[in-house]
């Protein structure tokens, strides 16, 4: 009977981008967020008791983290750990020491290069922007984005633990041996491991693994965040209506799926446009008033969330009536004339909707009566089919608070694609 919209179809395809984008985010995050806590949990559990000899806080903490990440199951001093999981406050100061050192080394392409300050045990990860330098390193076992471990470095046949050690001039020559820090792909394991690179001239750039999986967080927040964004905005002016009723037929029938543009000042309904609005009070007085509920058992009120589709006729401060069913809008008519009063020369807008299947339901005005102003803000609209539409002809005029936008495009099914049909609306004159 009505083009009635439940609420629930226009909401459901930006809920489930906001679920695929918090979905991935959580698989981007969760790598970072267990490194946070393994630290952590060493952190808050080594004291100076537990140390062997000759070694700090921070070397053991490095170390451990470093095996934990890992699938390497080099022999380090064991330690005892508290059951008690990391309280919120040890989380955030690993997160703040975290960055903080990330921060400092700098991200993107100012973030510093690993390749002459790496020691033996370290963690990195080297990055290559040049697709065919990319293949060239991958040959070798570099995967640019793969963590590896430092197992050696080597200058002729001196053996260094830290690229620190190694005079200035004679960096470039040191080879490095490095191996994944977890297992890979079968298609891209070796049996060489560990293989042998030149880290300041073979590789572009070399990221800690902290500045790494800190860059990668922020750019993850940043994308996903900038999805959000674009789903809102798009969210907000764009949204589906489902027809289910053949109210709206030839333009629309049911079944067909509509693409809406919201209604903001200053693009306001025209004359001719399908708009989605949601059902005015006047609308429930007018049903409860008639006889159709009793005539019609499938009948009812509309329910909450329920929206409809119908097409302008006139909006505000034109005057529109009703005759034989079929509105018509004196375009002649002008503010100081009285109204009802007929001009000498006179122009109208006439929709051609037909009558409605049971007009004796409703009272007779609503299918004869003179022309009216609309008011401010207020529109005149009815369903292409008058057959199967209960319309501004029964409940009157519709608030612009009302209207929630315009239906352009029938996007489904695809038989049905392409602009929403015009309705008979024509201007003549007598």
């Amino acid at each position: 009977m009505n083009s009635k919209v439940p609420i629930i179809e226009n909401m459901n395809w930006h809920f489930r981008i906001c679920l695929a984008i918090l979905y991935f985010f959580r698989w981007e995050v969760s790598g970072f967020a267990n490194f946070l806590k393994i630290q952590s949990k060493f952190r808050r559990t080594v004291t100076s008791n537990t140390l062997p000899a000759g070694q700090n806080v921070e070397q053991l903490i490095k170390r451990r983290v470093a095996v934990q990440m890992s699938s390497d199951k080099e022999e380090v001093p064991s330690i005892n750990f508290e059951q008690s999981k990391p309280s919120i406050f040890d989380s955030l100061l690993s997160l703040r020491q975290t960055f903080s050192q990330a921060s400092a080394e700098g991200f993107g392409t100012k973030a510093r290069n690993a390749a002459k300050t790496m020691s033996v045990g370290d963690v990195i990860v080297p990055l290559c922007g040049n697709l065919a330098q990319r293949q060239v390193l991958a040959n070798r076992g570099i995967y640019p984005g793969v963590e590896y471990k430092v197992c050696s470095l080597r200058l002729d046949k001196m053996q260094f633990s830290s690229m620190l050690d190694v005079p200035v001039v004679e960096r470039g020559n040191v080879v490095a041996q490095v191996k994944p820090t977890y297992k890979l792909r079968n298609h891209l394991e070796r049996k060489d491991w560990p293989v042998e690179v030149n880290p300041v001239n073979d590789v572009p750039l070399w990221l800690s693994k902290t500045t790494y999986e800190a860059g990668t967080l922020v750019g993850t927040l940043g994308l996903s965040f900038s999805y959000l964004f674009l789903a809102s905005i798009v969210a907000f002016f764009l949204r589906f209506a489902y027809v289910p009723s053949p109210s709206m037929q030839p333009s629309l029938n049911p079944g067909d799926v509509v693409l809406v543009t919201r209604t903001i000042w200053p693009f306001q309904p025209s004359i001719g446009d399908v708009v989605l609005f949601d059902p005015p009070t006047e609308l429930n007085n007018a049903i409860k008033a008639s006889g159709i509920m009793q005539e019609n058992s499938r009948a009812s009120l509309p329910e909450k969330g329920q929206q409809f589709l119908k097409r302008v006729v006139a909006k505000e401060g034109e005057y529109v009536g009703v005759k034989n069913s079929e509105p018509y809008v004196n375009l002649s008519m002008k503010n100081n004339l009285i109204e009802g009063e007929i001009p000498p020369k006179q122009r109208f807008r006439v929709d051609i909707v037909g009558q409605y299947a049971q007009p004796d339901v409703f009272p007779s005005d609503s299918w004869n009566r003179l022309p009216k102003q609309l008011g401010r803000n207020q529109y005149f609209v009815a369903g292409d089919n008058g057959f199967r539409s209960v319309d501004s002809r029964v409940w009157g005029p519709l608030d612009g608070k009302y209207i929630l936008g315009s239906a352009r495009w029938v996007v489904w099914p695809l038989d049905h694609f392409g602009p929403i049909k015009e309705g008979q609306i024509y201007t003549i004159e007598k």
